[in-house]
């Protein structure tokens, strides 16, 4: 009896200490996705708008081998809005693609995915859910996305498509789940019409199968290359053609104030003689030769710094 005892009591402790042992492990991580749910993967929220958000995730996976990724990595703001905004996506039974980001979409975007890509780790994606109102409707439709960048490309794998939106009050329980690396065919996971994203300059379709016969075609994930040359060479030519720009409308606001100026002296003149009417014609010419002079630079046949001293030479002589 007295070994029976013994024995039950040391069966109650070691059985106190397992229960004791998987409760720390579900807290801790080994259980965090029964706990958390969709949201375990979650590193860090950029973003977030009731139901909507950029995220940076751990990498989901497909297989056991997941390269890593070029994170964290500086792509600009202007570069990614550039390479988003060029897509198009063609609706069964629609004769003409609809771009696949609303305008407002890639302003949010645009920022919050370059923050996420600086901050992520070699092991991490960027996700995002996104509504906007497109093909002219009025309504708004949501997206997901999954995104990271790859051997200088982007990648980027859609989940759902400008489906039906309606804002879903308990996330928690019904979560907009990331599009993923795991494959599944557009025809089991569609609810809408079926699409496709219209082929282009610098994007290709991902394939898996090793096999010829294996081979599937990813038309849900996009590998983008807005150049020829690396991100890196297309990123200093997206931020030149934007400094190109703002120069532009520095000149023309210039050449506005002064006809203004020129506005406000003949309203003010008491000298009774008619004004010069040579004034607006010299001020268009001047601005003629701004432009010739930023269409030779961006065609490159003149470098900065002859840019610079001939536009200096041109306002000086105002």
């Amino acid at each position: 009896m007295g070994c029976k005892a013994v024995f039950g009591k040391t069966a109650t402790l070691y059985g106190c200490l397992i229960l004791t042992a998987v409760l720390a492990l579900s807290l801790s991580g080994c259980g965090a996705n029964l706990l958390k749910g969709e949201k375990s993967n979650v590193k860090s929220v950029i973003w977030e708008h009731q139901d909507q958000f950029v995220r940076i995730e751990s990498q989901d996976r497909d297989s056991i081998l997941v390269a890593a990724n070029d994170h964290p990595t500086n792509l600009s703001a202007n570069l990614i809005r550039k390479t988003l905004g060029s897509l198009e996506v063609r609706f069964e039974g629609e004769e003409n693609p609809v771009p696949v980001f609303s305008p407002e979409e890639l302003e949010i975007l645009g920022e919050a995915v370059s923050r996420g890509l600086a901050q992520a780790g070699p092991h991490e994606d960027i996700t995002f859910a996104i509504a906007g109102t497109h093909q002219g409707n009025t309504s708004q439709d949501i997206s997901t996305y999954r995104l990271f960048v790859e051997d200088d490309r982007i990648n980027l794998i859609i989940g759902i498509l400008h489906e039906k939106y309606t804002r879903n009050p308990d996330q928690s329980r019904h979560p907009l789940t990331p599009a993923s690396r795991k494959y599944t065919p557009l025809d089991q996971r569609q609810t809408t019409a079926s699409w496709r994203i219209v082929p282009k300059i610098g994007m290709e379709y991902k394939t898996n199968g090793a096999l010829t016969s294996d081979v599937v075609t990813r038309y849900d994930w996009l590998i983008l290359n807005p150049a020829p040359a690396t991100f890196r060479e297309a990123a200093r030519m997206w931020e030149d053609s934007a400094q190109f720009e703002t120069e532009q409308q520095k000149m023309h606001q210039k050449i506005e104030q002064m006809q203004q100026s020129i506005e406000q002296m003949k309203q003010t003149s008491t000298t009774g003689t008619a004004p010069s009417p040579a004034a607006p014609v010299e001020l268009h010419k001047i601005e003629q030769r701004l432009e010739i002079l930023l269409r030779l630079k961006n065609k490159g046949l003149i470098d900065d710094d002859e840019f610079r001293a001939k536009k200096q030479e041109i306002l000086d002589s105002i």
